[in-house]
């Protein structure tokens, strides 16, 4: 089935809902010339914002958050950028796109939505992903974290941290070879300072690879004088596949509260768990005494949470690591003291056990006498680091087919994902600041479940439409019309076809959709907003416009387009749009191939009788036998294989025709419940004092989300 396409940006009420189509301008990409690995940092040219935007670019330079800080404080207002206009362009279809069009276009998107609602992402995060879809397919950079408990979270203050980097040395140590210059080094490291260690083979270049150091633009090093330490390894194991590390403690503080309901809804932090253990923060001394320091967040793919002994156990199983397994892991140098008993019951547990200890044991024996590899080989089982090390293997190793790493996958996913959760609490603020403070909960607790509610419909919609139209056409009812079945069935077409139709085309989606009606009703009368009883059925907040279907401009059809444009018309208390297509599939479909079957019957009938005749005359004229049943015979075959294969096709065409127009129909169906909601939602914000101004809020949020349905889009068919 034909990927579903969100119900954003929205559609007239007077314009066709089965032909109308709204793009969005693709604004040029910004391309740095530099680009730092771990301070989020580019250099970038300052742009001019439009006047029209000019109270949001003001809002954003006031902005200070934790996400959007950079090591030179790159000002928001130059994060922002000119807005992007929406218009109406033919742009090309995501199917016929090449996936390195789709890769340059979804990071074009991306920085349109950190240009249009900046304040409401986390920069670092967004940037981040930018940098990622920059580079070639399946060669990205990969950033990992490991973060060592310390405060309360573990049992010293500073074991959490000489457990990291340890961690960090038993995963990239080759056994083959004798203890390596940079394990010493790793090993001497204070923990208390960030460290930056960068796997690179040694034929390498800057950038892992020697095709990739030209085209890479991450090749910013950090200054050792500036308080980051930078070391780049060797490891059989990871060599090549662009992998970096960010050694550091961190206490994982519990992300602040966003702001009160009554502030700015474009305003305050969006800060959540995830964006705290993959934002980490690195402290750079800005002063020659080292006194005073600098938060600079550094964005990273993946992140693994180490924690040591029976505290640091319960401090890392308090932590909402299981919802992210792709992202976040935890692991707990933790000794069990029945190894063999121990390994069966881990895997309940929700962090991966490790033995320090053991695994260096392991080396040290391996490194001492290859005759102990059985011995190795049963240490390093047991000291549980192999499984840490294939899980940083399977999302870091390279794609030869060219398709993208899966932590950038589900960076650029986690990024859309927290900024729609964000704009839908900004939307939600501006409903709640615009009713009486008796209704003020239940409106604005209305409101953000019905974009929910109509995303869970148009999914599950699409979900029936595909199930139930696969078992009508494998059913025993359509295969009652098979080609060789028409000679008795011929007139049975209609009542097959239709049953299957009325039975089986959204019936369940409709009755949904209808109760979804139901709850904008009751959201707007719960606003306080007019309804059809007061304000008249053509006019009425909540109401939606009866479909019509779409005719090719020409120059006998003029007056129909016309009629399509224009903005009034009935309206109904719930979307017919699917009740209309079933009646068109009735009404203009089922009877024509009705004609079409009884056609062919006729059709194969004569021609079959005339080869009859021809053969009987040729028999009777002095001819044999065989020559006059051949005659019979290739007449009787030809009329039958061309029965088969026009009747098969258009049994096939009209399969195709169903479920596109049952496509259409959704689609049409979530655009017309998106229009009549964001009317209700434009309604409620703009009553009041400041109406105008929360109205433009909305309007603003409503391109974001534009942008983030469009970027969701493009990273489905994203390789």
């Amino acid at each position: 089935m034909p990927p579903r396409l969100r119900p954003r940006p929205l559609l007239g009420p007077g314009h066709s809902l089965f032909t109308a189509q709204v793009r969005l301008a693709r604004p040029a990409a910004t391309r740095s010339s530099q680009a730092c690995l771990f301070c989020s940092l580019q250099q970038r040219a300052a742009f001019q914002p439009q006047a029209a935007h000019a109270r949001l670019a003001g809002r954003q330079q006031s902005i200070a958050r934790r996400g959007a800080s950079t090591a030179t404080a790159v000002s928001a207002a130059e994060a922002a950028g000119p807005v992007p206009a929406v218009e109406e362009a033919p742009v090309e279809p995501l199917s016929r796109r090449t996936s390195a069009q789709i890769r340059a276009d979804l990071a074009d998107t991306l920085g349109a939505l950190q240009q249009e609602a900046g304040a409401l992402l986390n920069i670092s995060r967004l940037q981040l992903a930018i940098r990622s879809l920059q580079q070639p397919a399946g060669q990205e950079s990969v950033r990992v974290a490991i973060l060592g408990l310390t405060g309360a979270a573990s049992t010293s203050p500073v074991q959490g941290g000489r457990s990291a980097k340890q961690l960090l040395r038993l995963v990239l140590a080759d056994p083959l070879q004798d203890e390596q210059a940079w394990e010493a080094q790793l090993a001497d490291h204070d923990p208390k300072k960030p460290l930056i260690v960068r796997v690179r083979g040694a034929a390498e270049g800057a950038n892992g690879s020697a095709a990739s150091a030209a085209a890479s633009t991450l090749n910013v090093r950090f200054d050792k004088d500036e308080g980051l330490t930078e070391m780049e390894v060797s490891s059989p194991v990871l060599n090549g596949n662009q992998l970096e590390f960010l050694v550091m403690e961190s206490s994982l503080a519990v992300p602040t509260p966003p702001a009160s309901a009554t502030s700015d809804p474009l305003e305050g932090t969006t800060e959540t768990f995830e964006e705290t253990v993959l934002v980490p923060e690195v402290e750079i001394p800005t002063s020659q005494d080292g006194l005073r320091f600098t938060p600079v967040t550094t964005p990273v793919h993946q992140a693994l949470v180490v924690a040591d002994g029976l505290l640091g156990a319960a401090a890392v199983a308090n932590l909402p690591l299981s919802a992210y397994p792709d992202e976040m892991k935890g692991a707990v140098n933790l000794r069990l003291p029945v190894p063999e008993a121990a390994a069966t019951n881990t895997t309940s547990l929700p962090f991966t056990t490790f033995d320090i200890a053991t695994s260096s044991e392991a080396i040290a024996l391996f490194r001492a006498s290859v005759a102990n590899a059985k011995a190795y080989e049963t240490l390093w089982v047991r000291g549980g680091v192999s499984e840490l090390s294939r899980w940083l293997r399977d999302g870091a190793v390279h794609r030869p087919d060219g398709t993208t790493k899966p932590p950038v996958r589900q960076l650029v996913a986690s990024v859309l994902r927290n900024a729609l959760a964000s704009i839908q609490t900004a939307e939600a603020k501006l409903v709640s600041a615009s009713t009486t403070s008796q209704s003020e909960v239940p409106v604005a607790r209305a409101f953000a479940s019905l974009d929910t509610g109509l995303a869970d419909w148009a999914e599950s919609a699409h979900a029936e439409l595909q199930t139930q139209l696969d078992l009508a056409f494998s059913g025993r009812r359509w295969r009652k019309l098979g080609w060789w079945k028409l000679f008795w069935r011929a007139d049975d077409v209609t009542m097959l076809s239709s049953g299957l139709v009325a039975q089986q085309f959204l019936p369940q989606a409709e009755q949904d959709v209808v109760f979804l009606a139901g709850r904008i009703d009751e959201a707007v009368r719960l606003s306080g907003l007019r309804t059809s009883e007061e304000k008249g059925t053509s006019g009425a907040i909540g109401q939606y416009p009866i479909p019509v279907v779409a005719v090719e401009p020409t120059e006998n059809t003029a007056g129909a387009v016309e009629l399509l444009a224009s903005p009034a018309g009935p309206r109904t208390h719930w979307p017919t749009h699917i009740a209309f297509t079933r009646r068109y599939l009735l009404d203009e479909t089922v009877p024509a191939l009705q004609a079409l079957a009884q056609s062919l019957v006729l059709q194969t009938a004569g021609t079959s009788g005339l080869a009859t005749a021809l053969a009987v005359l040729t028999y009777l004229s002095s001819s044999g036998a065989y020559e006059a049943g051949a005659i019979a015979a290739v007449g009787l075959v030809w009329s039958l294989g061309r029965m088969q294969k026009k009747w098969e096709a258009a049994r096939a065409f009209w399969e195709g025709e169903v479920r596109e127009e049952g496509r259409k129909a959704v689609r049409a169906v979530e655009a017309s419940v998106a229009t009549a909601l964001d009317e209700a939602r434009d309604a409620a914000v703009s009553g009041g004092q400041g109406g105008a101004d929360r109205r433009q809020q909305l309007n603003d949020l409503r391109k974001a989300r534009a942008l983030v349905e469009k970027a969701k889009e493009e990273l489905a068919q994203l390789k």
